[in-house]
């Protein structure tokens, strides 16, 4: 018999069915809650997977309750974390701008979330793209007050400075290899020259 795991019972409820009318009675259906806390069950356990799924369900149904806010966040987290075989920092960056775009002033999580999201896009999750959403959403909802923006690399991003790096490499390995292809003429012209020398010194002898 398999032993029943945290992660197992996880995934039991975030595939509960609703009960049809053929039983006396059906299963009760998991709440909001249940869904929340089971998914994070199977996020710990490694079920990325349905989890993220089940947690995208809650945000988009939930969006404008603390339990829908809670599941877009944690579906941001899971997203970007690297334990997760379909990582996906674009995504991550997107779930993360979504939820600061609507987060509140007095919203303890919000720091978290901006380092989280400075993370992300840093490491290449396409902050030229999430800043062009930030843009157009905040151009849609001028004058929506709780529409925020979103903070801002102080820097470029990594994978923009592994670029830049590369570029310098191949720069500097072109000049390698042209003052290598200059030395060996000018060994050449060494080795005429010192020919020549030697041709003379024979001819100018008595």
């Amino acid at each position: 018999m398999i032993p029943w795991t945290r992660g197992a019972l996880a995934l039991l409820v975030l595939a509960a069915p609703v009960g049809c009318g053929r039983f006396r009675s059906a299963p009760p259906t998991p709440t909001p809650r249940q869904r929340f806390v089971a998914a994070l069950a199977a996020l710990d356990s490694g079920h990325y997977a349905p989890a993220t799924q089940a947690l995208s369900a809650l945000s988009q149904e939930y969006g404008e309750q603390a339990v829908g806010r809670q599941a877009l966040l944690a579906a941001a987290a899971a997203a970007v974390d690297p334990r997760n075989p379909q990582r996906q920092l674009d995504e991550g960056a997107a779930l993360l701008g979504r939820y600061l775009r609507e987060s509140r002033p007095d919203d303890w999580v919000q720091p978290l979330a901006q380092s989280l999201y400075l993370l992300s896009t840093e490491l290449g999750g396409a902050a030229e793209r999430a800043q062009q959403a930030d843009a157009a959403a905040r151009a849609l909802a001028r004058a929506d007050e709780s529409q925020r923006a979103l903070p801002h690399l102080p820097g470029a991003p990594v994978t923009a400075r592994i670029d830049d790096l590369a570029h310098e490499r191949d720069r500097l390995a072109a000049q390698v290899k042209e003052l290598e292809t200059t030395s060996a003429g000018l060994q050449r012209q060494l080795a005429d020259t010192v020919q020549e020398l030697k041709r003379v010194r024979r001819t100018l002898r008595p």
